[in-house]
């Protein structure tokens, strides 16, 4: 059996960039659980009886996703599933799966990283920002034949407004852009920004 090197011995292996890549990679996992949480106490219709919160939670921090409940459609398509009239499954964990899977595929499918190991593209990390831009407003924008939100987020509760699904998205995007930028500088790399308007429906490619 493999002796496992302890984590003091493993650290010393890691650059101060790779520090930044595992904490920022740790935030959006933490705030991607933090949403599918706070969608499914909004929208409680959504959770199938057979599964509590809390599973479908450690479903999210998988290694790698399994969406066979989903037949395996690719992050965007899964996203966009959540928002289709015919579709009768589990909309907030489409929606947030969709987007844990493209974080994944930003990062290499990776949580650690040591001194030798390629970091994330920076390229992919500022697409995967911009494509949490798109799902934020497709949360906001997408309604039923009645005209009805396909999942509830943002809005009036108890006569108080609660923007906090935006906030906690808008944290991500701007996590992943301030990640991007500094592995572009380390590595003396042009990102490729992406003119959008404010009503964007298109993914960009992170890996995928």
């Amino acid at each position: 059996m493999p002796i496992k090197a302890p984590p003091e011995v493993k650290n010393l292996a890691k650059s101060d960039t790779a520090f930044f890549v595992e904490a920022v990679r740790s935030e959006l996992d933490q705030n991607l659980s933090l949403l599918l949480i706070k969608l499914y106490r909004r929208n409680p219709i959504q959770l199938p009886k057979s599964l509590s919160i809390d599973v479908r939670v450690e479903q999210l921090k998988a290694p790698r996703l399994n969406l066979q409940e989903f037949a395996n459609p690719k992050p965007d398509e899964l996203v966009r599933m959540a928002f289709r009239e015919d579709f009768a499954g589990d909309r907030v964990y489409a929606f947030v799966a969709g987007l844990q899977s493209m974080v994944n595929h930003a990062f290499d499918h990776r949580r650690e990283y040591l001194l030798l190991d390629d970091l994330p593209t920076p390229q992919f990390v500022y697409n995967s920002a911009r494509n949490l831009e798109t799902a934020a407003y497709l949360l906001r924008s997408q309604r039923n034949a009645i005209g009805q939100p396909y999942l509830y987020a943002d809005g009036i509760q108890d006569e108080i407004l609660n923007a906090s699904y935006s906030q906690l998205m808008g944290e991500m995007i701007g996590l992943q852009d301030a990640l991007a930028t500094a592995l572009a500088k380390k590595d003396q790399r042009t990102l490729n920004a992406v003119a959008r308007g404010a009503a964007s429906f298109v993914f960009l490619p992170v890996g995928f």
